[in-house]
């Protein structure tokens, strides 16, 4: 009995992303000397195809959530529900505005060091080289279909959006995630091959640590303002709200947390109803850590491998893009910084190397970004009923004076 309980944990243990993770960069960063360019090449290989797959499905994947999202979404509750997104999108916007902020002040003050780098540039045998959809246009048409669907919704078309979103599903889960160690893999063997990988932890170790900092601190605003400011009610939130904090940490899933979630949502706003509503929606959407830590940890990799911080109107693009596929990261290991590549690609400039870096980078700091994403959504339940309050008095206030009136 003993023996197989432990088999499972220490199987549990071995399948989490994050420990994979950490695994592909231990053995790689020691790994490398002792292995041939051939190895490598090979490995590189692998990565690069893996790459081309995955910004083939990705267009897919963008457009068939998005619509299937949008598609489920009840007639009769479209405006509450509609409200809450615009309110969610808003937010997410926001937060990548200001993170961009903190980031070009962190790093414009903070000496970065160069990555040195050797002669030897490595290269793969052979790179497929399938059509790439726009993920822009694979968005757009999601949003229309999902809407269409919702106010009017169509048997066939349902079919067809739910079969897709149910494909692509399955490659993510079945093909492409357990094999994100070695797509990640092939690519930080040659960094390390190339010196690129060479002291960027060490070097940058302070701002990873500042931009962690930063993002507790963002959030400790957010709680200020669900309290009114009132240190007994701030203690009362936070009490409610930590197993559920706690939970998205330790298992890095914004859903293995949403039971105490609810219960805390419930607790916190005394109304139950609108904690069952606004909770589950908010889980795969409003991604608070992400949207402060994503756009730190881009510019930090752009400037450790020389590569110039975006204009201003790129990164409100790239912000914008990467609002909108908040709504296709759902229910994907590692969703949020899969589908945010083409944005990356498209809007910051990143190449294969750039990505690397981030997916692994990510991987290291996505139990941060999870209790970020968590917390945040504890605390906007309860700022989103008091605007809705204030909205409905509005609303009446309104009405009373039409009735009145001659």
């Amino acid at each position: 009995m003993f023996t197989e309980l432990s088999k499972k944990r220490v199987k549990k243990i071995v399948l989490n992303p994050l420990v994979q993770l950490l695994l592909v960069v231990l053995l790689t960063s020691t790994c490398y000397s002792l292995v041939s360019s051939d190895v490598i090449r090979f490995f590189l290989t692998i990565s690069i195809n893996l790459r081309e797959l995955l910004i083939f499905i990705l267009p897919f994947l963008l457009f068939s959530f998005v619509a299937v999202a949008l598609s489920a979404i009840p007639k009769e509750g479209m405006f509450f529900v509609l409200g809450l997104m615009l309110m969610v999108c808003l937010s997410n916007f926001c937060n990548v505005l200001i993170s961009g902020t903190v980031g070009f002040f962190l790093l414009s003050g903070f000496q970065t060091h160069d990555i040195v780098e050797t002669t030897t540039v490595f290269s793969p045998f052979f790179s497929i080289n399938l059509y790439k959809f726009s993920t822009s246009y694979a968005l757009i048409f999601g949003v229309c279909v999902g809407l269409f669907n919702s106010f009017h919704p169509q048997k066939y078309v349902s079919l067809v959006i739910n079969c897709l979103h149910t494909w692509v599903l399955i490659f993510m889960k079945r093909f492409f995630i357990p094999l994100l160690p070695i797509f990640v893999g092939g690519f930080l063997l040659k960094l390390f091959a190339e010196g690129k990988m060479m002291g960027f932890i060490s070097q940058n170790a302070l701002i990873s640590i500042l931009m962690c900092g930063f993002l507790v601190l963002y959030l400790y605003l957010w709680l200020l303002v669900a309290a009114k400011f009132r240190s007994v009610r701030v203690l009362e939130i936070l009490q409610n709200a930590a197993p559920a904090i706690v939970t998205a940490f330790s298992t890095m899933s914004s859903a293995a947390a949403l039971p105490m979630s609810l219960e805390a949502a419930e607790k916190n706003t005394k109304d139950k109803m609108l904690a069952d509503a606004v909770m589950p929606l908010t889980l795969n959407f409003h991604m608070v850590g992400d949207t402060i830590i994503v756009p730190i940890m881009a510019m930090l990799v752009m400037v450790s491998l020389n590569h110039p911080l975006p204009s201003s109107w790129e990164f409100i693009m790239f912000g914008m893009f990467f609002v909108l596929n908040k709504f296709a990261g759902g229910g994907v290991p590692s969703g949020t910084i899969m589908v945010t590549i083409p944005a990356l690609r498209e809007y910051l400039g990143f190449d294969d190397s750039m990505i690397a870096f981030i997916i692994a980078f990510y991987g290291i700091v996505d139990p941060v970004a999870t209790a970020g994403n968590v917390a945040a959504n504890n605390f906007f339940v309860i700022i989103f009923q008091r605007i809705r309050a204030v909205t409905k008095k509005i609303f009446r206030r309104t009405e009373k004076n039409r009735t009145q009136s001659p």
